[in-house]
């Protein structure tokens, strides 16, 4: 086989690892002290981010507080560890990687406090705004090649060949918060937030294939392409509290109901089409038993902008501890879990069984429940200065893929994190720079199919190790007045 159409194979395995991700909680840890911790901050909550975390521990906050944290720069890598047979035939045995940039803005919000004053000079209550995106994803693949003489004894019938393919991924989720906290005792806060989650994607693919039959002159050509966007948006409700038995010790609770969908639209792009023109039969071909029917043309475009997009949030239960020796150091812990949730991301009702198929992502998402741990430290080193880390880890929600599997089916990928940040304190601002490195492997699956196959979408499936990191490099800065 030609190293061309090799690389044309490659980077159709690599377009299907690079899906939306309806697998993990915490694929990207949201807020500015909280990055330090990595993700620690349910008995904390004292920013912006907070209302995320616990909005009870926003009226900690000490004057109004303005903060903004961004992704600097990062990428994401997957390599597949384990043979498997590639859906080209005469290839095995390759272990295929790929990097993709991700620059994000993670989080931007401000805490105001307000009305009377406790023993100690501090506001009761305080309001906050806060904007997120824990979850963001993009990755683009486009390869052409053009082989001649491609002596394959699988496919003895295509003597010359031309093959291209495009796809493009871009998945975001964006989460927008207001939130109220109250202190009802020195050492009792509740508080409460609502969220706005807009979440869209858009994926484009296109295939298309040209090649020459026997030793005639007879073009056999086909082409698909897909093209679906869908954006929906849902409201996610909190509560929290949080409660100082000590000065030194914080204990927090928050927990989250499951979403409620306000809107959602989607628009679907189906085209496919084939043609083997000027061959009447197959002798005239050159070759035997292929087109018995004779010529061949076709086409088929289908457009659908009913359909119904979904993303559902399971409830969740965030509780978290902390002690703080003032101006030395904090350790925070925190444990979370989310219950299942089931949910389509486009209801196919209108849509054919065989176009359901050929749709470049799983539709169908079942998300088991899920338990994750956080555990941060951030320590003074002078007045100005401190550093902070911490792991975390983020399991993947997805079923267990069998070793036989029949269907796509979501990546099952276990994931540990590591975070640090350094920050340094002027008179009116805070910067934290640093970064989070997450690693994880676990199983996905790829179809087993021709090249030829691609536009028939039907497919059988296999079950391969797959192993998958994440590093991004983010600046936080926090303003108070």
């Amino acid at each position: 086989m030609k190293k061309g159409t090799i690389a044309f194979s490659l980077c159709l395995l690599m377009s299907s690892l690079a899906y939306a991700d309806d697998t993990h909680y915490q694929d990207f840890i949201v807020g500015g002290r909280a990055l330090g911790l990595a993700g620690a901050f349910t008995s904390l909550s004292s920013e912006p981010s907070g209302l995320y975390y616990n909005p009870a521990g926003i009226v900690d906050s000490r004057e109004l507080r303005l903060q903004v944290s961004t992704s600097l720069y990062g990428f994401e890598r997957g390599e597949l560890r384990e043979d498997f047979y590639l859906p080209v035939p005469g290839v095995e045995d390759l272990n295929i990687a790929f990097t993709e940039l991700i620059i994000v803005p993670a989080s931007a919000g401000f805490i105001k406090t307000f009305g009377e004053k406790d023993e100690y000079g501090q506001h009761k209550q305080a309001y906050a705004l806060s904007v997120l995106v824990p979850s963001f994803r993009s990755n683009s693949t486009v390869s052409g090649t053009s082989n001649e003489d491609a002596d394959d004894p699988e496919t003895p019938l295509l003597v010359e060949e031309a093959q291209s393919y495009r796809r493009h991924v871009t998945d975001r989720t964006l989460w927008s918060g207001v939130g109220y906290a109250r202190k009802l005792t020195p050492s009792l806060r509740l508080g409460i937030s609502g969220f706005y989650v807009l979440r869209s994607v858009k994926d484009s693919e296109d295939v298309a294939t040209n090649a020459m039959v026997g030793e005639s002159d007879v073009d056999v050509f086909q082409i698909a392409s897909n093209e679906i966007s869908l954006v929906n948006g849902s409201v996610v409700m909190m509560g929290g509290i949080k409660y100082l038995p000590t000065k030194q010790i914080a204990l927090g609770l928050n927990l989250q109901s499951p979403s409620l969908q306000l809107h959602s639209r989607s628009s679907l792009r189906f085209t496919r089409g084939q043609s083997i023109p000027g061959c009447p039969t197959a002798v005239d071909c050159g070759v035997e038993d292929v087109f018995d029917e004779g010529t061949q043309s076709t086409f088929e475009q289908i457009a659908l902008d009913t359909a119904k997009s979904h993303t559902k949030y399971a409830p969740a239960l965030r509780v978290g501890a902390s002690y703080t020796e003032e101006s030395k150091y904090t350790l925070s812990l925190d444990l979370s879990y989310h219950w299942p949730v089931n949910y389509k991301l486009i209801g196919l009702s209108e849509v054919s069984e065989e176009l359901r198929k050929s749709l470049p992502f799983t539709n169908e998402v079942k998300r088991e429940a899920v338990m994750n741990a956080n555990f941060g430290g951030e320590f003074w080193v002078i007045k100005q200065v401190s550093i902070a880390g911490g792991v975390f880890s983020d399991f993947s929600s997805a079923s267990d893929i069998l070793r036989e599997p029949v269907s796509q089916q979501l990546p099952k990928i276990d994931l540990l994190g590591l975070t640090m940040a350094l920050s340094y304190v002027a008179e009116h601002s805070l910067s934290r720079l640093g970064f989070v490195y997450s690693f994880g492997a676990g199983h996905d699956v790829l179809p087993e199919n021709d090249l030829e196959r691609l536009i028939d979408a039907e497919q059988d499936f296999q079950r391969v190790e797959y192993v998958q990191s994440f590093f991004y490099v983010f600046l936080s800065s926090t303003f108070r007045y």
